[in-house]
């Protein structure tokens, strides 16, 4: 029987449990985004290495990061976040550029 991964989002950042088939010893690598809102954490299905996080705060709004490495180290996807001095993340926009129909509304 091969290896269990599961993948648990919290309030307080994301971990990542794994075990051998019997699933007897669990490890436990964590928190990663410490303090972060994380409810969405995806393995791809192409490859297991890959991991999708989506943090959420309030303040700073979603942030999509991405693992090729089972969790070792993250990146954002299509660019790094820029931080502020203190080592906050900076806000930004989404980066999605929208065509409206004038007059109709629609977005």
């Amino acid at each position: 029987m091969g290896g269990v991964r599961v993948l648990v989002g919290t309030r307080k950042g994301a971990f990542i449990l794994t075990a051998d088939g019997k699933r007897e010893e669990w490890n436990i690598s964590g928190p990663h985004f410490a303090g972060w809102e994380l409810y969405h954490v995806k393995g791809s299905p192409v490859d297991p290495n890959r991991i999708y996080a989506s943090q959420s705060s309030s303040w700073f709004g979603q942030i999509i990061q991405r693992s090729d490495d089972g969790g070792k180290t993250w990146a954002t996807p299509g660019g790094g976040i820029e931080t502020t001095p203190d080592g906050m993340p900076k806000g930004e926009g989404n980066k999605f550029v929208y065509e409206g129909v004038p007059g109709t509304h629609q977005w």
